[in-house]
């Protein structure tokens, strides 16, 4: 009895030490997302981040089995000067260029593919075929710290940087602004939010001006830089599965808050 119970005191002692090993194998990234809602990428409700991007964030660290995620809400640019100095784990939802590679490890798998264009409204008869030249007239509403592709920044239009997407629809259905830069699946939440096409409608311009693709990006000199990597495979093999596809459906075949 002494000799069974000793062995159970023993397994026990030995669960307990692996347990914790696991317990102190899991980490916590905090990633930071930009407070300004970006329906349906991601959005903040009753405290909780939700959205497309959450969801597949979410999958994919399932699949790696040993990460946790804590969302971290701050203004656009406030993200990128944390991950610089390596004071936040990751940021999403971002595009990738050369000067955001010097401090980011990028998650080299997008988490989706994200297409800009330009919009107006029939305050204005604008035609456009591709030619960036024939905008040159035209001021363009944009958001400050975005990123819309090499041959925009090489077009030298006049971009006005604004501080949102709100603003950018708010602007364009007061027929204020001739020309802004949106993806088009975000637009409806704002023109919805803003109370409908009253005095003027929109029109969305092709052909598309750019096709970004949205990473999750981990800061080099963060805590957690070298992670990329192990998300990076998981999310192929995400992709890989009915699942990727499944929150694809649900965020871009029905309304969002």
């Amino acid at each position: 009895m002494k000799f069974a119970l000793a062995l159970l005191l023993i397994f026990f002692s030995f669960y307990s030490v692996n347990l914790k090993a696991e317990q102190a194998s899991v980490i916590t990234l905090n990633i930071a997302k930009p407070e300004q809602a970006y329906p349906p990428y991601h959005w903040l409700e009753n405290g909780e981040v939700k959205g497309l991007l959450p969801d597949i964030i979410a999958a994919t660290t399932r699949l790696m089995g040993n990460v946790e995620v804590n969302y971290v809400v701050m203004p656009w640019k406030r993200m990128f000067e944390l991950a610089n100095k390596g004071d936040i784990d990751a940021i999403m939802p971002i595009n990738k260029n050369s000067e955001r590679q010097n401090y980011l490890n990028f998650v080299e798998q997008p988490l989706i593919m994200e297409r800009m264009n330009f919009v107006s409204t029939t305050a204005f008869n604008i035609e456009f075929s591709g030619d960036l030249s024939t905008l040159s007239n035209y001021d363009v509403a944009g958001i400050a710290g975005y990123y819309y592709g090499e041959a925009y920044s090489s077009s030298n239009l006049n971009t006005i940087e604004l501080p949102n997407e709100e603003t950018q629809v708010k602007m364009l259905l007061a027929g204020r602004f001739p020309l802004a830069i949106l993806d088009t699946n975000v637009l409806p939440y704002y023109i919805n939010k803003l109370g409908g096409e009253k005095a003027y409608k929109v029109t969305i311009l092709s052909p598309p001006l750019y096709e970004a693709s949205l990473h999750l990006a981990f800061a080099k000199k963060g805590r957690y830089g070298s992670q990329a990597q192990p998300f990076n495979e998981a999310l192929i093999n995400l992709k890989n599965t009915f699942k990727y596809h499944d929150i694809i459906k649900t965020y871009l075949t029905k309304n969002t808050p």
